[in-house]
């Protein structure tokens, strides 16, 4: 039983590894070049570093116009029969305009997201 007990807990500990993993990011450029499919690697100074596949980009923050969290799209029935809400809509990202803010400002909010959002252990 306490065997149970254990990977009960081992496995409520990994949840949210599993979760971070699953994040991925879209940064948009002040140029308006978009990236897709990243992933969280660190913030320093003033410098967001990101992975794209076998890729890591880094960008000084004052060239980052948005950083999105994309949620996975889900399926959801309306009211309304034979409509479909949520769908590759990007209703549930959480979106981060950093356009209007200054550069203290955009340390503060990365900061912030990267509390809120740390990127997954390296392996």
């Amino acid at each position: 039983m306490r065997a149970l007990w254990v990977a009960g807990i081992v496995l409520l500990g990994a949840a949210p590894v599993t979760a971070q993993r699953d994040d991925r990011w879209q940064i948009t450029l002040n140029d308006g070049k978009i990236l897709w499919e990243l992933h969280l690697i660190r913030f320093r100074g003033d410098t967001l570093v990101v992975q794209q596949g076998d890729s890591t980009f880094r960008f000084p923050i004052n060239q980052v116009d948005e950083l999105r969290l994309v949620r996975k799209a889900e399926r959801r029935q309306t009211a309304e029969p034979n409509r479909y809400g949520g769908v590759l809509g990007g209703a549930d990202d959480e979106v981060f305009r950093l356009t209007l803010y200054d550069l203290a400002e955009r340390r503060q909010i990365l900061a912030q997201i990267f509390k809120d959002h740390p990127p997954a252990p390296s392996p």
